[in-house]
């Protein structure tokens, strides 16, 4: 993990509110404040001043720990509003 923050940092980007998404597979976001809903096609999270869309097929939590939250499934999308 160590990398993936080495690269956020040079690039300018708050290590501490992140998001890793791999297509089709899972989403994992840092500094997750709630769940805001939860669908398996859609999922709604407060993050900081945002609030945070993913969307896909067959979603569920995988983990949720002191404001880390894995979204498993399809993740077709994400997006921030």
């Amino acid at each position: 993990m160590k990398l993936v923050e080495q690269i956020l940092n040079e690039l300018g980007a708050d290590g501490l509110k992140s998001l890793t998404l791999v297509p089709g597979e899972c989403c994992y976001l840092k500094s997750v404040k709630s769940v805001l809903s939860f669908t398996p096609r859609s999922v709604v999270l407060s993050v900081g001043r945002f609030s945070v869309f993913v969307e896909g097929e067959e979603l569920s939590v995988g983990e949720y720990f002191e404001g880390d939250l894995l979204v498993k499934g399809n993740v077709r999308s994400v997006r921030f509003e």
